[in-house]
């Protein structure tokens, strides 16, 4: 593995362990109980912040995610007792200038909306994979916009939110644009049968 491969490796998995909150990996500090109870409206804040930064990528990226989803492992059974937020968009785009225009763009929209840019990693597109990673915060939702290279440019928003306990009775939530809403589901209110 050459130096930049494995600097690339690290970011990756920087990347991937800011995605997931914390949420799956963080065994020693349990969510605050406290917190369920204060916790803002995501649904919307993911509704509005999603579609947003679509616009702002100007690259028609489409959703492919905006949910709650489970913070536990897959095994355990009741999934909504600890959940976060996931709104996920992308799209393969024309080239390179494409792609780190629509970077341009997320990172000068989320910078100018108070976000705090948490790091920006780049690699040569030749080398493949991610390419330009921007990862912000703001509150308790990640953002992280990916530009990466495989057979073309592909360019990706991934928002998260923190981890947080729900009561036992509580039934995770998918948004209307979310492409699988309505779809069957044992954990979704929405696909409830």
């Amino acid at each position: 593995m050459t130096p930049r491969r494995s600097a690339a490796a690290m970011a990756g998995a920087m990347i991937l362990a800011v995605s997931l909150g914390g949420c799956a990996l963080n065994t020693e500090t349990p969510p605050d109980p406290a917190a369920a109870q204060e916790s803002p409206d995501y649904l919307t804040q993911f509704e509005e912040l999603l579609p947003a930064l679509m616009e702002q990528a100007g690259a028609g990226l489409q959703v492919e995610d905006l949910r709650e989803e489970s913070c536990l492992r897959p095994e355990i059974e009741e999934q909504q007792l600890e959940t976060r937020w996931l709104g996920a968009a992308s799209s393969p785009v024309a080239d390179t200038e494409t792609a780190n225009a629509a970077l341009d763009r997320i990172g000068s929209w989320l910078d100018a909306e108070g976000w705090e840019r948490q790091t920006e990693v780049s690699h040569p597109p030749e080398e493949g994979g991610d390419v330009r990673v921007l990862m912000y915060l703001k509150d308790d939702i990640s953002a992280t916009a990916t530009y990466s290279q495989s057979e073309r440019a592909w360019v990706e928003i991934l928002l998260t939110s923190s981890c947080r306990q729900n009561p036992t009775e509580h039934r995770m939530v998918r948004s209307e644009l979310d492409p699988d809403y309505g779809a069957p589901s044992l954990y979704y209110e929405d696909g409830a049968s």
